[in-house]
């Protein structure tokens, strides 16, 4: 496909772009970026200033500065505004996929909610990636290789060139006298795309000249296929979850048991990487099922991945947050609207109040509760039987999970113990029909995931 901004327009024509979304270019100073922003300015994209660059100075070339000024005088000719971002890139690992987490963190920060974040990758990038993948033994997800589109932040991300080659790209930068920087380790073969761009790319189109083009049709054809799994997944995953429960939904052993064991493994991985972007190798879902699966009936197997805890009770599978409570939220004032309502964040979870006439607690006079966590021996009074009832008890018969009884927000009133937030109220406090009364419910960390509330 030949680069130009009528094929752009109709890019981002097909995914419907809002008349009012600000469009970022993720800008280099390379050859690919460069050819997209040109096209980008050359469509109309900058008349009413929406249009924006985003250079990412990663610091791990003495040239660095250099290529971040070049980039300012380029987009300072084109009328385009630019944001440089300095990045720190620390942690461990593959230099090059943590360079690649500290862009994403700032294209994240910058892509608001319609928003779009363009990137200039093309058809060879494509094959390249592929060709790693298979090297690397990927599934069908890595033989997906380059997402065209996806989802970014509150915005998305486009990869409009994606059907352009690295020799039309070229064509059109040199037809259009563009000017652009070669980073220098783009050359060095010791790293493993170098080698492949520069050594095994070439013989592979010098054998099969076509070889970018059907390198791409099977990352397609990967994508496709990809797409059909998470469609089974999606189906076979509605009979396995135990939805709505406290604790978050989890997956049902033995609903999972009487899945063949391949339909069990997707599920498992939908199932993570939809609740955290988890993507566990075959083996180690193994690992991970034979584990909690087939742990004593009375055992409460723990295994850890990255931040994430994977925990089995009641025969359920449950995914938690692996975090700490708070110190400070041991005991909490919590003043209600006059109405009733409120919300209350409380040992990492959400705690929730809806006016409710004639339901729930009687909303008191002052409006004013105290929320507390369990320090042990606590007892209550339920409604209709006699005498109060050990609150550990009442909760092992509940069959609440153990990691949620210590983040369990108590309701007092006047020191009183008045109620168990999504649970009970005491007797002799709940509305009547004729009063306010308030539904309490809770949301504990572990069922809260990020980006909720």
């Amino acid at each position: 496909m030949t680069p130009s901004s009528a094929y752009l327009n109709d890019q981002l024509a097909r995914i419907g772009l809002c008349a009012q979304a600000q469009v970022w270019i993720a800008y280099s100073g390379g050859m690919d970026s460069h050819v997209l922003l040109r096209l980008a300015v050359d469509s109309g994209l900058n008349a009413a200033g929406r249009l924006r660059a985003v250079h990412i100075h990663h610091g791990l070339d003495p040239a660095a500065d250099i290529w971040a000024e070049h980039c300012q005088t380029i987009c300072q000719g084109l009328g385009v505004e630019l944001q440089v971002h300095r990045v720190v890139i620390d942690g461990t690992g593959s230099l090059e996929n943590r360079a690649r987490q500290a862009r994403y963190r700032v294209f994240e920060s910058l892509v608001g909610e319609g928003d779009l974040l363009l990137q200039g990758h093309h058809a060879d990038d494509q094959a390249e990636t592929l060709l790693l993948r298979l090297m690397r033994g990927s599934g069908v997800r890595g033989l997906a290789a380059i997402p065209a589109e996806r989802m970014l932040g509150q915005g998305r991300l486009l990869r409009p060139l994606l059907s352009c080659s690295r020799i039309q790209l070229q064509a059109y930068a040199e037809q259009q006298r563009l000017c652009w920087v070669d980073d220098p380790s783009n050359v060095d073969t010791v790293h493993d795309r170098n080698y492949l761009r520069a050594t095994i790319l070439p013989r592979l189109v010098e054998r099969w000249p076509t070889a970018v083009a059907s390198l791409n049709r099977s990352a397609d054809n990967s994508a496709d296929a990809q797409r059909l799994i998470q469609d089974l997944a999606a189906i076979d995953i509605k009979s396995c979850l135990n939805a709505g429960a406290m604790a978050g939904d989890g997956l049902v052993v033995a609903a999972l048991s009487r899945l063949p064991d391949h339909r069990r493994s997707n599920v498992l991985r939908y199932w993570l990487h939809q609740q955290a972007q988890l993507l566990p190798d075959e083996h180690s879902l193994q690992q991970l099922w034979h584990q909690l699966a087939n742990a004593r009936h009375d055992a409460q197997p723990l295994l850890r991945l990255g931040r994430w805890q994977l925990r089995r009770f009641d025969g359920v599978i449950y995914l938690l947050v692996d975090a700490e409570l708070p110190a400070a939220d041991v005991e909490r004032e919590w003043q209600l609207a006059a109405d009733g309502s409120g919300q209350l964040s409380f040992a990492g979870g959400i705690l929730q109040a809806v006016a409710t006439p004639g339901e729930g607690l009687l909303l008191p006079r002052s409006g004013c509760l105290q929320v507390r966590l369990r320090q042990g021996g606590e007892r209550i009074r339920l409604p209709g039987r006699e005498g109060s009832r050990s609150l550990k008890k009442l909760l092992q018969q509940h069959r609440m999970p153990p990691w949620l009884r210590s983040q369990l927000p108590l309701i007092y009133l006047d020191d009183t113990l008045v109620a168990i937030a999504g649970l009970w109220v005491a007797e002799g406090y709940q509305a009547l029909p004729e009063q306010v009364g308030i539904r309490l419910s809770w949301r504990p960390m572990s069922a809260v995931r990020e980006g909720e509330f």
